[in-house]
């Protein structure tokens, strides 16, 4: 029986786009807005350290696209490992015009490369708070299926483990702050840890735990919070210091 356990980083994150870090608040997009997110992190692979083949930086690219559907619901299109694409609905619980956000998310994505096919399931539950209008620290726990499909090539005459269609379970915790303006402009800062708590020893993959540092910049317009707080704001002005 043979189960290959793999990083993250060796299958996929060499890739741009690995789609696994958060790089948004609890809140959604205001409705009838864009805004596009592009970011890139640092991750470390336990034993790896921070760099793979060598002397290559583990460090993919995220773009993220979201849109509001109404002013408590969005959606968002983003890169996953690169060949492959990531669609979710995001819905804030609560009023947004509050200083609390509390959001749950899921979606579907998949992604093929020249050594595997993959399809993913993400979970998420988010919260985040207005300490200003322009200061929105946020944290996120979510779980993602991997059904890893066709990798690694089998030795004739081996016994391998069979499937158990599971698939593979990845707990992500994500920490992190949004630096915003009244245009819908924001820096983020986060932090990401991704626990593999599911294995399925018959797809010949498995994840260990990755920790993302992450920074990802945001545009667009619309702040949907810091115009509830004002009923005559200036459109292009700022809602904090540069």
């Amino acid at each position: 029986m043979i189960a290959r356990r793999l990083a993250l980083a060796v299958g996929l994150v060499l890739l741009a786009g690995c789609g696994v870090t958060r790089l948004q608040s609890a809140r959604t997009t205001p409705r009838g807005h864009t805004r596009t997110t592009i970011g890139a992190s640092l991750v470390h692979l336990g034993d790896r350290g921070f760099t793979v083949l060598g002397d290559i930086p583990a460090a993919p690219l995220d773009i993220m696209v979201r849109h509001g559907a109404t002013d408590r619901v969005d959606w968002g299109i983003r890169l996953l490992f690169g060949l492959g694409l990531l669609g979710d609905v995001k819905w804030n619980l609560l009023d947004p015009a509050r200083a609390t956000a509390l959001s749950v998310s899921a979606g579907v994505g998949g992604a093929v490369d020249p050594s595997a096919g993959l399809i993913h399931v993400p979970l998420t539950v988010s919260a985040s708070h207005n300490v200003r209008p322009w200061f929105i620290p946020y944290a996120a726990v979510g779980y993602g299926t991997y059904w890893v499909i066709g990798y690694g090539e089998r030795t004739p005459g081996v016994s391998y483990a069979g499937r158990s269609y599971t698939g593979d379970g990845l707990l992500m915790l994500h920490a992190g702050i949004e630096l915003t303006r009244a245009t819908g402009r924001a820096l983020f800062l986060e932090y990401g840890v991704g626990l593999p708590v599911v294995n399925d020893p018959g797809d010949s993959y498995g994840f260990a735990t990755n920790h993302f540092f992450s920074i990802a910049f945001r545009t667009g317009r619309g702040n949907l919070y810091s115009r509830g707080l004002d009923p005559h704001p200036a459109p292009d002005g700022p809602s904090g210091p540069d």
